[in-house]
């Protein structure tokens, strides 16, 4: 008895098929036998006739019978399949596809499509949490080490002046505390670029956007690096085509990318000649290219540097005096203008390329 429960259980729509076509194949037999039977009271049709008709008619419609109720039963159990793989998944609470395809079912299919498609995107966006929560760990790790290597030697050399003051000569203290000193600007470098990153990052960021000149912004930049270009014998120069291009964008966070791109050019362009700031109308967006002749960047390197406290550096020292965030701020700073950065190197020349349109939306 409880196998045949179970039977039930489990063939309950094909049961209710059958027994539904049965009862269709049954009522329409009697359907057509009654009609002919009709028609030959009347004397409409010859016995022969009536056996031909009644066999065409018969084939015909339970052919026609057999399939739709065949599409029917299908489509009912694409359905009952497609409700019990969605009360699995949400039992399970799981992002996983329904692999399976109805063929007889098109507004099933479109369920399942649909289906799979949250799916899709409830997977990227667990792959998307899991990848924030990665990048927040690494991110205090790496802040963490940036903070305790310049505080500990802040502490180190303090700690010897406010122990030894009575023994240490003036030239020590003050070696001492022009050390500690140092090491407290670059700990204030670090949280500046600290903050200027974060912004870079908020969703309700807010540009203050302005219409200025692109070439008035490169001359007032090579103004402001020009003694440090000569010290380091480093040619600044600028083009632009045309020679006027009227930009929309946020001045200040613009001039801090190309600083930021000055900047790395200069601490990390080993044996450079000379820095180049070109620009170019192309439609509706500016190409800027901050352009130098130093040491080429490995290309294992180039699809990184843009990522935060990426170095290219083997280790994650410091000594250059860069926290790690210059290009990932570069990078945040653009994308909040609708635009894109990138960089090529090769043995000749590194270039940074930055395009953003003209005008903002």
């Amino acid at each position: 008895m409880k196998n045949f429960a179970l039977f039930l259980k489990h063939n309950r729509t094909k049961i209710y098929y059958a027994v539904v076509t049965f009862l269709l194949l049954l009522l329409f037999s009697w359907s057509i036998i009654a009609g002919i039977t009709e028609l030959q009271l009347y004397r409409q049709l010859t016995p022969i006739m009536s056996q031909w008709l009644l066999i065409l008619l018969f084939i015909v419609g339970s052919t026609t019978i057999l399939i739709w109720q065949y599409v029917r039963w299908r489509q009912a159990e694409s359905l009952n399949h497609f409700i019990h793989d969605m009360k699995r998944i949400a039992r399970e609470n799981s992002d996983s596809m329904i692999e399976w395809h109805a063929s007889y079912a098109p507004k099933t299919q479109a369920l399942i499509d649909a289906s799979n498609q949250i799916a899709k995107n409830t997977r990227q966006i667990r792959e998307e949490e899991r990848e924030s929560e990665r990048s927040k760990d690494e991110m205090i790790t790496n802040i963490s080490h940036d903070l305790r290597t310049p505080l500990t030697a802040i502490i180190g050399y303090l700690g010897l002046v406010e122990m030894n003051a009575d023994t240490l000569s003036s030239a020590e203290k003050a070696k001492y505390i022009h050390t500690a000193y140092d090491r407290s600007n670059q700990m204030k470098v670090l949280v500046e670029d600290l903050f200027a990153f974060s912004q870079t990052q908020a969703h309700d960021a807010v540009l203050n956007i302005s219409t200025l000149s692109l070439g008035d912004l490169f001359a007032q930049l090579i103004a402001s690096y020009e003694i440090e270009a000569q010290e380091k014998h480093i040619e600044l120069t600028q083009i632009t085509n045309p020679e006027i291009i009227m930009l929309e964008a946020d001045s200040d966070k613009l001039a801090r990318v190309l600083m930021n791109l000055i900047t790395n050019a200069m601490k990390y362009g080993k044996r450079e000649t000379f820095i180049k700031l070109t620009a170019q109308v192309k439609k509706t967006d500016v190409e800027i290219r901050v352009i130098n002749d130093g040491v080429k960047i490995p290309n294992k390197d180039i699809v990184d540097i843009f990522g935060r406290f990426y170095r290219v550096e083997s280790s994650r020292n410091s000594k250059t005096g860069g926290t790690g965030l210059g290009l990932a701020i570069v990078k945040g700073i653009i994308e909040q203008h609708q635009g894109s950065v990138s960089a090529s190197s090769d043995d000749e020349l590194t270039s940074f390329i930055v395009t953003i349109p003209l005008k903002q939306h």
